[in-house]
């Protein structure tokens, strides 16, 4: 169960990378985010564009890191009723300039 658990959540979250309007996403073939068997989630922030990392991250990345979990957990909740979960705990691993910063985020559906 908590391999296939993985492997949706893996697609759903890199799903809305692909869905995102943004341009400071990167179009590079690496995925966004990946989930390990361990169930951690970790983050990308390297694949975001340069610009946008120096702007926007660089300066006070476990800032960014906070906000980035703020704007991300809706789409938490919204997989976890989908999966009939209540609640779980997300641990997120941010990496970014060979940095790793990392954050849970305890949300319910």
């Amino acid at each position: 169960m908590q391999k296939e658990f993985n492997k949706q959540l893996d697609i759903h979250l890199n799903q809305w990378v692909q869905n995102s309007q943004s341009i400071n996403w990167s179009h590079g073939d690496q995925p966004f985010f990946s989930v390990g068997a361990d169930s951690d989630i970790r983050v990308n922030l390297n694949l975001l564009s340069e610009s946008y990392r120096n702007k926007h991250i660089v300066a006070e990345p476990v800032n960014y890191c906070h906000m980035f979990l703020s704007v991300l957990e809706p789409y938490l909740a919204q997989f976890l009723i989908q999966f009939g979960v209540r609640e779980y705990e997300f641990t997120f691993c941010f990496l970014i300039n060979g940095a790793t910063f990392k954050d849970c985020l305890l949300t319910a559906a």
